[in-house]
């Protein structure tokens, strides 16, 4: 029976995750975000000591994620990032027009919804922790999703 001591979850026994342990609200940053465990019993000791890293320092989680957005941001094999920041822009601009008031420039438009978003979720999978990024969910429920595999390599995900 794997046992692992993880912030916000406590003692985490991967073949008995407990209800509580499966879907947790926690304070971020003025705001909740939602830790989901869905990782199955075969997980081993290396992805754990991930999760427990990530956890320990969210803020820091949190600060490698936004590099890494801003990255694939100007990725130009892989526009997803930009794609996602254009679609709100073009389909939601006066939702979010708090946020993009006194610009002029589409650019600049882009740019500041790139800085608003928000970490909603971290889901702990199989093989994958994800880090869920949005805009405002009560007007958007469109999600940029960071894969972090154990290895740490990140992917991102536009997803709904």
């Amino acid at each position: 029976m794997k046992q692992f001591e993880l912030p916000y979850f406590g003692k985490i026994n991967v073949e008995n995750i407990t209800e509580e342990q499966g879907y947790l609200n926690i304070d971020f940053q003025d705001r909740t975000i939602i830790l989901m465990w869905f990782a199955e019993v075969e997980i081993d000791e290396k992805y754990f000591e991930n999760a427990k890293t990530f956890l320990a320092d969210l803020d820091k989680f949190d600060e490698n994620n936004r590099i890494f957005i801003q990255k694939e941001f100007s990725n130009s094999q892989d526009k997803t990032v930009l794609e996602y920041l254009e679609f709100h822009l073009e389909e939601l601009s006066e939702e979010f027009s708090e946020i993009i008031s006194e610009s002029t420039l589409e650019s600049e438009k882009i740019q500041k919804l790139l800085y608003a978003l928000k970490l909603k979720s971290i889901a702990f999978h199989d093989d994958d922790i994800v880090a869920d990024y949005v805009l405002d969910e009560e007007i958007s429920d469109e999600i940029l999703a960071i894969f972090i595999n154990k290895n740490g390599d990140k992917n991102i995900a536009w997803e709904s």
